[in-house]
């Protein structure tokens, strides 16, 4: 989940690099050097698009951090909630994705990064208990996403629910953590219609690949034997996608046009 950068300003466009970099940062001062590998770009953007620009609660690291020695000063002054917060959230979702790719009996690149960052993944889920997040909450709606996997669900909006629910979560903890735009019940709102929409997308972007390999809703709905998406699921699909990131514009519509012109980005 990254913004159309082509759409955004230019300091909009540092700032997102910066909490991209920033998190990098976090990562390798929290987790060690090969740390660096956990960066998800789905937590990085939520940073940026929660976290109002004020010079005043700024914790972002300047683009290029990892050679200007930004790591190193983290360690000197101390983390904020916030940024252990986001860390450790980047760092449990690698290993969630790492553990399902073992279920589904991935290859054995997939078995090397859980051997190398198992104790990182460990760590990453202690530091959100301790930083108050309620772990096993998302640990539920993950569970819950796996049963629907089990059961091959293939009504696509019920499928996505779970993803959207722990985007919704993860959106409503970054606010309560940083000065915002947007109040902990607006941040879940675009939250779960973000998650929505990132789980749409990959259905419709990965058909092909995951018919008869991965789970896949839109593969169940059309059958095995049909190798292209047919276009009428797809705009159905789309136009779902649409319906969900239309309420959260909703909310969106009433902030500073700086932070419009950074959500139409990322609705492209």
């Amino acid at each position: 989940m990254k913004p159309q950068r082509k759409l955004l300003s230019e300091s909009e466009n540092r700032r997102h690099m910066s909490a991209y970099c920033s998190l990098c940062g976090l990562l390798s001062s929290r987790y060690g050097l090969k740390s660096r590998m956990l960066v998800v770009h789905d937590i990085a953007t939520l940073w940026w698009l929660l976290e109002s620009p004020s010079s005043a609660n700024e914790e972002k690291l300047p683009v290029g951090n990892c050679v200007r020695g930004g790591a190193g000063k983290l360690k000197k002054r101390g983390f904020s909630e916030l940024q252990k917060f986001l860390a450790a959230m980047s760092a449990y979702t690698i290993g969630i994705k790492v553990k399902d790719d073992i279920a589904d009996g991935r290859n054995w690149k997939t078995r090397m990064a859980n051997w190398m960052y198992s104790g990182q993944f460990a760590k990453a889920r202690t530091d959100l208990i301790e930083v108050g997040f309620d772990v096993e909450n998302l640990e539920r709606i993950l569970n819950a996403q796996s049963d629907l996997e089990s059961k091959r669900e293939k009504d696509f909006e019920v499928a996505s629910g779970p993803t959207s629910l722990a985007y919704g979560l993860v959106a409503r903890e970054t606010v309560k953590r940083c000065h915002s735009h947007f109040t902990e019940e607006q941040a879940q709102q675009i939250g779960e219609a973000l998650g929505r929409t990132v789980y749409l997308a990959d259905a419709i972007r990965d058909f092909s690949e995951d018919q008869g390999t991965s789970f896949n809703p839109l593969c169940l709905e059309v059958g095995p034997k049909i190798q292209t998406l047919p276009a009428a699921l797809k705009n159905n699909v789309l136009s779902h996608i649409a319906s969900h990131l239309k309420e959260a514009s909703n909310l969106i519509d009433q902030a500073e046009e700086g932070l419009k012109r950074s959500w139409h980005a990322v609705e492209r």
